[in-house]
């Protein structure tokens, strides 16, 4: 659109990507600069309008700055545009790259926070927070020998600063925990191991955290796991039920104590467990179900008659499983 200005026509300029309104006259010399599009568009992805402000950043600071200040906020967006203008001024800051893969990953993009995280590593390889956070991500995409990798780094540059402070060495060797210590690693580190059958070295980690977080249920669940699936049940449901005293609404300890009520034959128990986190007809078909994998399938068949006549509609599980437990026994 075409307007007056001092004789002057102005052009008022939409740009679709990011809306930029250029007002003034082409003879006035202090126009308001915009902030340009930041070289590293690969890194983002969010609304396709961000208010940034009226002036370009000055220096890496004052985009870091920005960043932070947006962050607070609560605009995430905003922040992150801010952090990858910063890569403008310094394209070899790990830090930077680590918030860009951090906000990145509050936000859902997971492959753009896997390839930030790696960029910090690259600049960084000791960035103990780049390691901690791409490692955790890749146990979510089951890309365990990455997470391996990246968390053991982690746990070793932990204790070589534990190692510092002259603190106490506790289990294996290992130095005991503080509040600076990434107890998410540790916890993690030792999930894997137990998924990789080193549950000696899973129930390790786990008592390093326990030993600095006593009432943590998720801990003292994992250990109480990593017990069951080693067939000690008595230190299993030991853990569990301490999980339980810290948290008694916790679902997962209530989940495993079942399990581990099942492997030691009380099956009121096991169905009293699962009865906290399901519906009746839920757990008695729960509880069928884990005694047919052990191969019990008289008491399985009871469990899913009993679940089909507790449910108050037509319960289609507990009836497929029915139907393979009878089928099995004839078997």
């Amino acid at each position: 659109m075409l307007t007056r200005c001092g004789g002057t026509q102005r052009l008022t300029v939409v740009v679709l990507f990011f809306t930029f309104i250029l007002t003034g006259c082409a003879s006035t010399k202090e126009e308001t600069q915009v902030s340009p599009k930041p070289q590293r568009q690969d890194l983002y992805q969010g609304q396709s309008q961000v208010a940034l402000g009226d002036s370009v950043p000055l220096s890496e600071q004052d985009a870091l700055n920005r960043a932070t200040d947006a962050e607070r906020a609560g605009d995430l967006d905003k922040a992150l545009y801010a952090y990858i203008q910063a890569l403008d001024f310094n394209q070899n800051n790990a830090d930077t790259f680590y918030q860009i893969a951090r906000i990145n990953l509050a936000k859902g993009n997971q492959d753009i926070a896997f390839k930030a995280y790696n960029e910090a590593l690259i600049i960084a390889p000791e960035h103990r927070l780049a390691n901690a956070e791409l490692g955790i991500l890749e146990i979510d995409q089951r890309q365990y020998t990455l997470a391996r990798k990246h968390l053991e780094k982690t746990v070793k540059l932990d204790q070589q600063r534990l190692a510092e402070l002259k603190t106490t060495s506790v289990n294996a060797g290992f130095i005991a925990l503080d509040e600076l210590s990434p107890l998410r690693v540790y916890n993690a580190l030792g999930i894997l191991e137990d998924l990789e059958n080193y549950h000696q070295m899973a129930r390790t980690y786990f008592l390093l955290v326990l030993a600095f977080q006593p009432q943590s249920p998720v801990i003292a669940t994992n250990l109480g796991y990593s017990f069951y699936l080693i067939g000690d049940f008595e230190k299993a449901e030991a853990y569990l039920k301490q999980a339980l005293r810290a948290d008694p609404s916790f679902d997962r300890a209530w989940s495993n104590l079942g399990l581990v009520y099942i492997r030691k034959g009380l099956y009121r128990k096991a169905l009293a467990s699962f009865e906290q986190t399901m519906s009746t007809a839920d757990a008695l078909n729960d509880l069928g179900y884990f005694l047919m994998l052990e191969g019990k399938y008289e008491q399985a068949i009871t469990m899913f008659k009993q679940a089909i006549d507790s449910s108050p509609t037509y319960f289609e599980r507990a009836q497929k499983n029915l139907k393979i437990a009878l089928a099995s026994k004839i078997n």
